[in-house]
């Protein structure tokens, strides 16, 4: 494909940058808006408990439309629905920004503005990957999977840092939505002209439209996501001069597992519904049966709730407790960003090389070995002190999400590889926000009992640095042991890539290694 008339680059790599840049975009507006609250709070004249629902609102509209949007694929095409979601998301950015701007306005638009926005952006998550890997055959799987997981792993670590010079500059916190624009029409212009046309199906769907599957998937994930969003929220009425963040709902209020309860029962009745009774299910959770996506998805649970948890947890501590501002908090967190952008383009290089398992196996233990690290931080630590220790966690998990992710679809092609996709990423996504709910609030718990401890032995002038040093000291303890139990996990692995495994078989084809699962 010629590119601007004078470069060429290979349609596999057209597609799958495209399809990132779209990832980045939504990745990024996960953690963008999060240094942003308090302007935006100041704006509307709200308290924090309603300006929350504009993350809030953003993560539950993602949670919904991800289960959704592979099997939407099927039914209407992928490239078309990849291009719906781009338009919906960049309007939807478009709409946040002028929310400030509206005569009568407020967060409660500004709220819904954000749930279109997250619906194109949830879709953005199995229909960019689907992209991505589909434009490469399956024995290339490690390098399109590099595509992928940069903006899943490096964007939330630019977040705080891009928001806060928006925030700061003249521009103001409309513009952490305005910049989403632009990029969006580009990646509409740039995909449209491309992607090339799918094969439609000469006799169309053969099965009804799967709507109960939908509903039921749609709400159940909503409402176990929000359950466990719930729990770090900020509790009505407890700001004060003495906890000027408020305290959060914790995991004693009752609604958090009503939710929980609902939400699973939901899924338990949409499961046997799309085993039993679906023609054409929404989430086809037959790919279970298979070993290598089964033992990589549930290794993928686990390394996405300790990521996605850390990623809130340290920006937490230095801004909260350390006394950074947010773009000083963000400029510390970058030395991970480069680490998981070295650790994907080398370990795309090394997966044909060493094999799935042993590159998971080495990301997970220089993430337990960084993770152990941070047991160290107290109340001399700053950005400095913990760059290295991030750099190698940052590689930790290049290593280690890459091949998850590739092993998982890597095998699977054609129309079923929209709708595994989304089974990925819709059961990631759910994990991920257990990790954050979970480590926070056991943070924010952490941090009262040893303000408690460190009261009673005589109140220090530093004492809300000591006891945010001693709770996240306490955190990461427990991670370490969390992630070194992961990497056991990634002994399960398969020890050679589909490359490999052809290879070894001499040179028959992918079907002689691990046959494709294909619709």
């Amino acid at each position: 494909m010629e590119w601007a008339g004078r470069v060429r680059i290979p349609y596999k790599y057209a597609v799958a940058l495209t399809a990132a840049l779209g990832l980045f975009m939504a990745v990024l507006d996960n953690t963008i808006v999060n240094v942003s609250l308090p302007a935006m709070q100041a704006s509307f004249g709200t308290d924090l408990n309603s300006i929350q629902w504009v993350i809030t609102a953003y993560f539950l509209a993602q949670a919904a439309v991800i289960p959704a949007s592979g099997y939407l694929s099927t039914r209407f095409g992928l490239k078309r629905m990849f291009v719906l979601a781009l338009a919906v998301f960049t309007v939807g950015s478009l709409l946040c920004g002028l929310a400030d701007w509206v005569p009568g306005g407020g967060e409660a638009l500004l709220v819904g503005c954000r749930v279109v926005q997250g619906i194109g952006g949830g879709a953005l998550f199995p229909l960019g990957t689907a992209i991505a890997f589909g434009a490469f055959p399956p024995a290339e799987r490690a390098a399109s999977s590099a595509f992928v997981a940069i903006p899943v792993l490096v964007a939330p670590t630019l977040g705080p840092t891009v928001g806060g010079l928006l925030v700061d500059s003249p521009l103001g916190w409309p513009w952490i939505f305005f910049i989403n624009v632009p990029i969006g029409i580009a990646a509409i212009f740039l995909i449209g002209r491309i992607m090339r046309p799918e094969e439609a199906r000469p006799d169309g769907p053969t099965a009804p439209f799967d709507l109960p599957g939908l509903v039921l998937s749609m709400v159940g994930v909503v409402l176990v996501v929000y359950a466990f969003t719930l729990v770090g929220e900020t509790r009505p009425g407890s700001v004060s001069p003495a906890a000027p963040q408020g305290e959060v709902w914790g995991w004693g209020y009752w609604l958090v597992w009503a939710l929980v309860a609902a939400g699973l029962a939901l899924l338990v009745a949409f499961g046997l519904y799309e085993t039993r009774v679906a023609g054409d299910p929404v989430l086809d959770l037959r790919l279970f049966r298979s070993y290598d996506f089964t033992v990589s998805t549930v290794l993928t649970w686990a390394t996405r709730a300790i990521i996605f948890g850390s990623f809130f947890l340290l920006p937490l501590f230095l801004q909260q407790f350390g006394g950074l501002s947010a773009v000083d908090a963000g400029l510390a967190m970058m030395p991970q960003g480069l680490g998981a952008a070295v650790g994907i383009i080398s370990g795309s290089r090394l997966f044909d090389r060493i094999g799935p398992r042993a590159l998971v196996v080495a990301g997970m233990l220089a993430l337990t070995g960084s993770t152990w690290l941070l047991i160290g931080i107290d109340t001399g630590t700053d950005g400095w002190d913990l760059a290295p220790i991030l750099f190698l966690r940052g590689v930790g998990f290049g290593w280690g999400n890459l091949p998850l992710q590739t092993v998982a679809l890597g095998s699977i092609s054609g129309r079923a590889l929209a709708k595994a996709s989304s089974l990925y990423n819709a059961t990631a996504q759910v994990f991920s926000s257990i990790g954050i709910a979970f480590l926070s609030t056991l943070f924010l718990e952490n941090v009262a009992d040893r303000t408690a401890e460190l009261a009673a032995g005589g109140a220090p002038a530093d004492l809300p640095l000591r006891a945010g040093a001693a709770a996240i000291s306490d955190v990461f303890l427990l991670l370490t042991i969390a992630t070194g139990a992961a990497t056991l996990l990634g002994l399960l692995l398969p020890r050679r890539s589909l490359k490999q495994a052809a290879e070894a078989a001499g040179g028959e084809g992918m079907a002689a290694a691990r046959p494709a699962v294909a619709e």
